[in-house]
């Protein structure tokens, strides 16, 4: 005969309606079972871990919409200095700017002679003093501002006119290490000169051909840059300008609107790389097995004469290679050249001697 369950008190209740938050459970449990403290307790501290979980998915706020990138084009901004400064952004190796080589030079030599006239002046002071009943001051600095400022006013003199003259000598040796640009790189720029007329004539710049420099440096394959751009520019076609355009540079210069084609600089240095990279490849390739061949047959003297024009030519491959695509110096060039043929004579060696064996 079953005993019917202990009757809840109503502080009970309470407890077990706070820690529930499905009416059913709480009711189905007040009717059969008296629930102990600890696991009062334990269901409340659920009851809260579920209410934590659940409250961050139930309060998140509808998500925003994504904010489009903002990109300057050309038509966007007025015809003169802002459209030209908008063209130039466009590509960093447009910002063709000039250096003003003359007067630099016209401001360092009249800082210079400045300078020699102060010191003359100088000389010309301590000879006074030598010549003096009190040669004494030229032998104490502190003895000789106390009698006289003049020495004291003149190196001061000295001091701000040097100051000016050495900052305006390391600006110039920064500005005289700035490359020339690229002529491909020089002749767009002219050219957008020529067709637009963005300035008047006498503030269009870029005439100045001989000052104009280039703030990014030059890359070690500019040429070959130069000539891919070139042979996308005359068979350009809607694929091309996919692959080679990006959504904000298509933004930028619209050719449709302004006439403009530029390409990506990155994925055009992609193409260099690959180009470089199946060019290494093919000298280090090409000669291995063509000696190869040679040196599986009988040994003539025809045989050695083609393995020597062999050295000869792809050596000189090599070598017209690293001048070329790299800013490799001369001593640079020849230790590799050397370094190269001397590798393709350790090959035949080896082939040879594991023939006879």
């Amino acid at each position: 005969m079953h005993q019917n369950p202990c009757p809840l008190d109503a502080q009970e209740r309470r407890e077990v309606a706070e820690i529930s938050g499905a009416g059913d459970v709480t009711q189905v449990l007040e009717r059969q079972w008296r629930i102990p403290t600890p696991l009062r307790r334990m269901l409340q501290g659920l009851s809260g871990l579920c209410t934590y979980v659940k409250s961050p998915f139930v309060t998140k706020p509808p998500a925003q919409p994504r904010r489009k990138i903002d990109v300057r084009t050309l038509n966007q901004c007025p015809e003169g200095y802002p459209r030209l400064a908008a063209f130039l952004d466009a590509d960093e190796n447009f910002m063709l700017y000039r250096r003003f080589g003359f007067l630099q030079a016209r401001v360092l030599l009249y800082k210079q002679d400045e300078l020699r006239e102060l010191e003359r002046e100088l000389d010309r002071i301590d000879c006074i003093d030598q010549h003096s009943n009190d040669k004494s001051v030229l032998k104490s600095r502190e003895k000789d501002d106390k009698v006289t400022n003049t020495r004291k006013n003149m190196i001061g003199k000295i001091e701000t006119k040097l100051k000016e003259y050495s900052e305006m000598l390391l600006i110039s040796r920064d500005l005289v290490a700035l490359n020339r640009p690229p002529h491909r790189d020089y002749t767009s720029v002219k050219s957008y000169f020529d067709e637009e007329a963005p300035l008047c004539d006498v503030e269009s710049y870029i005439y100045s051909r001989e000052d104009i420099v280039a703030l990014k440096p030059g890359r070690e394959s500019a040429w070959l840059d130069s000539f891919i751009e070139g042979l996308l520019q005359r068979f350009a076609c809607r694929l091309i300008r996919c692959i080679f355009r990006t959504s904000d540079l298509q933004k930028k210069t619209n050719p449709e609107e302004t006439n403009i084609i530029l390409y990506s600089r990155d994925r055009i240095g992609i193409v260099v790389s690959l180009i470089i990279l199946v060019t290494i490849l093919a000298l280090l390739i090409t000669p291995v097995y063509l000696l190869w061949h040679f040196t599986s047959g009988p040994e003539t003297a025809s045989t050695t004469a083609v393995m020597i024009t062999i050295f000869g030519c792809f050596t000189l491959l090599f070598s017209l290679t690293l001048s070329k695509f790299t800013s490799a110096k001369r001593q640079e060039i020849l230790a590799a050249a050397a370094a190269y043929c001397a590798v393709l004579v350790v090959f035949v060696g080896n082939v040879k001697q594991n023939r006879t064996s």
